[in-house]
């Protein structure tokens, strides 16, 4: 490409932001902002039916759009094959702020719904250790085998004790730890301290 070719180019672009000044219409036909408009977004920014009220020619979409333009709304991030690789390899494990930190300028909450759309989860944390030995290796172990305390209840018939009560260690059942245990593929042992 010459140089003459790059000049003549330019001054078609010049010509052509010219006309759009004065004619105040793009070559689609549509308005181009006035500073009066621009003034009003930026003063109403978050409030959209405020603008919406003044700006009443332009549509909600369109003063958006120009409210991202102006610099007013945060950018979106736009989630790239690297972004999502190292979404799934941070958010089972990683901690909050890790995954913060590993993607500035966007909120956990969008982070968890991005890790939500693609079918990423958090590891789920174990179970609270309750002070009953018994209770708390059947929670162990439900943990390992990933069987959650309502499927527990189901299986076992034990109406809702590991859901609601399990967690209490004032007064455990027995009778329902022991059918616990046998579930999950165990038994119920007791030890006696030695006499002394």
């Amino acid at each position: 490409m010459h140089l003459h070719d790059l000049t003549r180019g330019a001054a078609s672009a010049a010509r052509l932001r010219a006309h759009i000044l004065r004619s105040g219409y793009t070559l689609f036909g549509q308005r181009i902002w006035t500073e009066g408009e621009n003034l009003a977004c930026r003063l109403f920014y978050p409030d959209y039916f405020a603008l919406k009220q003044i700006l009443y020619t332009r549509t909600a979409r369109a003063i958006r759009a120009h409210c991202q333009a102006l610099g007013l709304c945060r950018k979106r991030h736009l989630w790239g094959p690297l972004d999502k690789m190292l979404l799934k390899k941070l958010y089972p494990t990683g901690t909050r702020e890790e995954i913060c930190a590993a993607f500035p300028g966007v909120e956990w909450e969008n982070i968890c719904a991005v890790a939500r759309y693609y079918g990423y989860r958090r590891k789920k944390k174990p179970y609270k250790i309750t002070g009953v030995p018994a209770l708390d290796a059947v929670r162990v172990r439900c943990y390992d085998v990933k069987i959650n305390m309502r499927e527990l209840d189901e299986d076992c018939r034990t109406k809702k004790y590991f859901q609601k009560r399990g967690c209490r260690t004032k007064y455990p059942n027995f009778r329902a730890i022991n059918r616990a245990a046998s579930y999950l593929g165990g038994y119920l042992d007791f030890h006696f301290p030695p006499e002394a």
